[in-house]
C-alpha cells in the first residue's frame, strides 16, 4: 500500500510540473468594411479572415449593425480560402455607421468591427486571448492517477 501511495505522489508531482498551454478557438476576424453603390443599392463588402474553411467549418452568418439596427445575412457562399470578401446588399439605405460581426458555425462570433477599422470588444481582431488548458501529458497522468486511486481503494 505504501508503494502505491508513493507512486501516486510521484505521478501527482510530475503532473503539477507540466506546463499549462493556451488554446485558441478558430473564430473569424473581420479585416475591413467598405461600402459602395450600384444601381441605387448600397453594397457592403466585408473582408473576413477565417482559418481552415471547409464544407463543415465555415462562416455561417454575417450580422451588420446599421445605425443601431441589425440585419443578419445567412445565405453566404462557403469560402474556400482563409481571406474572403462577402458582398451584402442593404438596399437603398445609406447608414451613417456600420458595424459587422462574422460567425463561424463551429466556434462562434468574431468581435464587432466598425467601418472606421476598429474592433468593439474582443481582442483587436487579431487573435483571441485564449483559454488555459492542460497539455495532453498532464491529462494522461491525471487519468492514470485517478485509475490508480480507484484500484487502490478497492483493495
Amino acid at each position: 500500500m505504501n508503494r502505491i501511495k508513493l507512486t501516486l505522489t510521484v505521478l501527482l508531482l510530475t503532473a503539477l510540473t507540466l506546463p499549462v498551454v493556451t488554446v485558441h478557438a478558430n473564430v473569424p476576424t473581420i479585416l475591413s468594411i467598405t461600402r459602395r453603390t450600384d444601381s441605387g443599392n448600397t453594397l457592403i463588402d466585408v473582408k473576413v479572415n477565417h482559418a481552415d474553411p471547409t464544407a463543415a467549418h465555415y462562416i455561417s452568418q454575417i450580422t451588420l449593425d446599421l445605425d443601431g439596427t441589425t440585419k443578419t445575412f445567412t445565405d453566404l457562399t462557403k469560402a474556400t480560402t482563409p481571406e474572403t470578401t462577402y458582398t451584402l446588399n442593404i438596399g437603398a439605405t445609406s447608414p451613417k455607421t456600420i458595424k459587422a460581426q462574422a460567425t463561424c458555425n463551429l466556434h462562434g462570433p468574431s468581435a464587432w468591427f466598425t467601418e472606421a477599422g476598429s474592433t468593439i470588444g474582443g481582442t483587436g481582431g487579431t487573435t483571441s486571448s485564449g483559454v488555459p488548458s492542460y497539455s495532453l501529458e498532464a491529462t494522461i497522468i491525471g487519468a492514470v492517477i485517478a485509475v490508480a486511486a480507484l484500484l487502490a481503494r478497492k483493495r
